[in-house]
């Protein structure tokens, strides 16, 4: 390709919708999701050759490489992904070393900038990470990424045999053309997917003399018995019950909507992709929400509650209920409050059931992690190294490599399982996943299929069981990835935006009672004024497609 075609390329601002990029969205999608022998599908192909011994390259190759990288804060003599264990041993490995050229670490629509601008110039890597499935849709499209479905074929035996065995990967990094521009970080065990959940303080349930709420109706009675009967025990009136985002419990209803985790409003039911907000049972969902807004249950900040207000929340007691990350509520923040002896602290949930008797949580990763493919360059001269490279990771050799770093040193193996050694346990200024990403390898960012052990190792007690519960009750409705045609997107996006926005404005009127429900059907007509029928029209297609190629022979 000419610099004259890279110089007309441009960039268009991806309005990403999250059931594109679901991904952290994932891995079931009603009865087109995943075979139920995906869990075992997690065990890698035989080796290539990088992992049986032979080099990749006989002659030392040096390739391009772009993406972002920031070392955790604390660290010390990591400033490049060329100072890890993980890049340095490739290189021993393969014959492979990478000559990285990095930002620290951007917005996503920073990143996608700074991507436009090396497109545009016409000198491109040979290797481009931390890109998405869009992203790598519409630049595949212009001629600037390398097809990888026939390179894949002869050169990647462990993800061709990934993609045979597990249809739904397939589909979710199938381009509308037909091609595949990105090799994927796979997430092919449901404890991998399930990151995600509802906790609540269980020495709270302790003072009102409660048991654990099982459905929306005993989760109300708790919440208030929080409010009225001083659950922190501070003798004030205080208390905020349930903080932070609230749409998850809208998934309790049986319906999609826009909530925390890569989620969208559209979910699958009965074999087809359904649209939340025009729903009739989004209606009683949002009628829920206004009741528990309307007493002081639901935190009045919700709406755009920040970081550092929301952990402000539960470091300072006064909220005890939360949807949110099994390693950051269940295992950080219970760290904090066990140590001011506030016990048992934060407790795993089920996912309360709601009116239809379903438990939902529709919050959870797909097969692919939407963030995080690598894509090669159409100019580059060594694409069958780079491939054989990438497919190294989905190896057991590779993936061990990536996850766990070296045998003896990062880790050891106890009754067959890889298990962390003290320097990365209790490292004084990391945990676990801050050491990995920077010492390591930057265990998020790379194509391969997660090891179980690593997540779980990430986790306490208490985060593992937050886990099981969310397995347990994950539901099939989350969407999967999906692709559009560059006409489709440019659709999606306008009528996306709009619709959006008319949602947030209208459902928050109704949750705190700034408009009544007897004007539920003017909001309706206004979604349908708006284009959403056309919105859903555009979903169904592509999720035609999408169930297309998982048929396929």
């Amino acid at each position: 390709m000419s610099n004259r075609t890279f110089s007309a390329l441009t960039l268009s601002v991806l309005f990403t919708a999250s059931s594109v990029v679901a991904g952290c969205s994932s891995d079931n999608a009603g009865s087109t999701s995943a075979p139920a022998s995906a869990n075992k599908s997690t065990e890698p192909a035989a080796a290539n050759t990088a992992a049986a011994g032979a080099k990749i390259s006989e002659k030392q190759l040096t390739i391009n490489g772009w993406t972002d990288f920031i070392p955790a804060t604390g660290s010390t003599g990591v400033s490049s992904y060329s100072d890890q264990i993980l890049w340095k041993e490739i290189e021993k490995r393969t014959n492979i070393s990478v000559k990285w050229e990095i930002t620290a670490a951007p917005g996503g629509d920073d990143f996608k900038s700074q991507l436009g601008l090396i497109m545009a110039s016409g000198k491109l890597p040979d290797l481009i990470g931390h890109i998405d499935p869009l992203l790598a849709d519409q630049y595949g499209r212009q001629g600037a990424l390398q097809p990888l479905e026939d390179l894949i074929k002869k050169y990647a035996p462990n993800l061709q045999k990934i993609m045979d065995s597990n249809p739904a990967v397939k589909g979710q990094i199938t381009s509308p053309d037909g091609h595949i521009y990105f090799f994927p970080r796979l997430l092919l065990d449901t404890r991998t997917q399930t990151f995600a959940g509802y906790m609540i303080r269980g020495d709270w349930l302790e003072k009102v003399g409660m048991k654990a709420p099982d459905t929306t109706d005993e989760l109300y009675q708790v919440l208030k018995a929080f409010k009225e009967k001083d659950a922190n025990g501070n003798g004030k009136t205080d208390e905020i019950p349930f903080t932070d985002n609230p749409n998850p419990i809208i998934w309790a209803f049986g319906v999609g909507s826009r909530g925390p985790n890569s989620t969208d409003d559209f979910f699958i039911e009965d074999g087809k992709i359904k649209y939340g907000p025009t729903d009739p049972r989004y209606k009683d969902a949002l009628q829920y929400l206004n009741k528990l807004y309307s007493e002081g249950l639901l935190d009045p900040e919700y709406e755009k509650m920040k970081a550092d207000v929301r952990d402000g929340r539960i470091l300072q007691e006064t909220s005890g209920f939360i949807y949110g990350s099994n390693a950051g509520y269940l295992t950080r923040f219970n760290k904090l409050l066990k140590g001011a002896n506030k016990n048992p602290g934060f407790i795993a949930l089920a996912a309360p059931k709601g009116p239809t008797g379903e438990r939902n949580i529709i919050g959870k990763h797909n097969e692919i992690d939407p963030g995080r493919g690598v894509s090669i360059a159409s100019t580059t001269k060594n694409a069958v190294e780079i491939t054989k490279l990438m497919d190294y990771f989905y190896s057991k050799e590779g993936a061990t490599l990536l996850y766990f770093g070296l045998e003896g040193d990062t880790y050891t193996v106890k009754d067959g399982v890889p298990t962390y050694t003290d320097k990365v346990v209790n490292d004084p200024k990391l945990d676990i996943l801050g050491y990995l990403n920077t010492y390591v390898g930057f265990v998020s960012g790379w194509p391969s299929a997660q090891i179980p052990e690593h997540y779980l190792a990430t986790l306490s007690d208490e985060g593992k069981k937050g886990n099981a519960l969310a397995v347990q009750y994950a539901g099939k409705k989350k969407v999967p990835a999906l692709h559009f045609t560059a006409e489709e997107l440019n659709e999606v996006q306008t009528l996306q935006r709009d619709i959006n926005t008319f949602i947030d404005e209208n459902m928050n009127a109704f949750i705190r009672g700034k408009k009544s429900f007897s004007d539920y059907d003017s909001f309706q007509q206004g979604l349908k004024k708006i284009g959403s029928d056309k919105l859903a029209e555009l979903y169904s297609k592509a999720y035609e497609r999408y169930v297309k190629v998982l048929n396929a022979k």
